[in-house]
């Protein structure tokens, strides 16, 4: 085993979590087999939530992607778009899709860069942002060489093409990022760089989209090392939902940012009876209210305190590491992700909220 597999792999041992179980995840794409571990519970028929209404499928089943609803548009970038333990260039998708919500028929390719997963992807003034993630630098069937960038772009919609902006201060990828107001803030994730010992980002960043010229600034330090969780806003609070520790495994924590005050506080922990439930889940502030889409098919929405969850039902089967995108202002869909027992999934729901 190479020195390079070595290392990811210890990372994809869930034994932290499963301790009684053999475990072998690939946590780096988001999609994750356990040995040992049944997919989550069967739903109960009246626990079951309907979709509202059906998109058309996304054109290939991706998992750690971007995505973001913008002038009217749901739009798609990057993603892992191979096999389960495969990490190569061939494995990552490189293309940004688009479907017109008022003619919503098909979706159409609009650009084509660089492949990348891991990524953080928001819309903010009628344009997209997408930030950071990983690229494999290796061909199929060599040596893996993972590498997480630094790299801010945006996507003009009117001219079809992504430009560059200020990098970020360190390379960051499966984190997430959220805007609030003017401000994008980035939090969370890991620095992978090849053979060097892949690092846990005790840090995060924000810059303000109204003013790039300030460039970006270090927040206050989180109070944890997480990776593969979601983050939110509700109010002036940012959440900062479940994930993978360093320590520990996975987890169902929440961690709140006051924008106001900027200070850090415990948040209301995701419900469930299992860790897993809060890893590579996805959440949106849907209608005022935040929402978060778990690995086992669960749906909660915060109360309007911000200090509890309330159930608002569950899908079958459930999806991680994909994207909760509002639909309006109180609908949302459900795009790409993965189901340990029935792989990666194109369908792409629409719920209200």
């Amino acid at each position: 085993m190479t020195a390079a597999r070595a290392r990811l792999n210890v990372f994809d041992l869930i034994r932290l979590a499963l301790p009684a179980l053999s475990a072998l995840a690939v946590v780096a794409t988001g999609v994750m087999q356990v040995e040992g571990q049944e997919s989550p519970a069967s739903i109960a028929p009246e626990d079951l939530l309907q979709p509202a209404r059906m998109l058309p499928d996304i054109p290939v089943g991706l998992t750690s992607f971007g995505a973001a609803n913008c002038g009217n548009a749901l739009y798609v970038y990057g993603g892992h778009i191979g096999e389960a333990h495969d990490y190569d260039r061939e494995s990552q998708s490189g293309i940004t899709w688009r479907l017109d919500l008022e003619n919503p028929r098909e979706w159409e390719s609009v650009d084509e860069s660089a492949g990348r997963q891991g990524l953080a992807m928001v819309a903010h003034g009628g344009k997209i942002y997408r930030i950071g993630g990983f690229e494999a630098h290796n061909e199929p069937g060599t040596e893996q060489s993972l590498h997480s960038v630094d790299t801010c772009e945006v996507f003009d919609p009117s001219v079809g093409k992504w430009s560059t902006l200020a990098p970020m201060p360190v390379p960051r990828s499966s984190f997430d990022a959220v805007v609030v107001g003017d401000v994008l803030y980035v939090i969370g994730g890991w620095v992978m760089a090849g053979d060097e010992e892949t690092r846990w980002l005790e840090s995060a960043c924000s810059i303000d989209l109204s003013n790039l010229a300030a460039g970006w600034e270090e927040m206050p330090q989180p109070p944890f090392a997480r990776r593969a969780l979601s983050t939110g806003f509700q109010g002036e609070k940012i959440y900062v939902i479940g994930g993978m520790q360093e320590k520990g495994g996975p987890t169902r924590r929440v961690d709140v940012f006051d924008i106001t005050r900027g200070t850090w506080s415990d948040g209301p922990e995701l419900p469930g009876e299992e860790a897993m439930e809060g890893f590579g889940n996805s959440c949106f502030n849907i209608g005022g209210r935040l929402v978060v889409s778990t690995y086992g098919g669960n749906f909660h929405t915060l109360n309007e305190a911000g200090d509890a969850w309330e159930p608002m039902g569950s899908i079958e089967p459930g999806r991680f590491f994909h994207r909760l995108v509002p639909i309006g202002e109180n609908q949302f869909a459900l795009l790409g992700g993965a189901n340990m027992g029935s792989g990666k999934t194109m369908e792409t729901p629409v719920f209200k909220r």
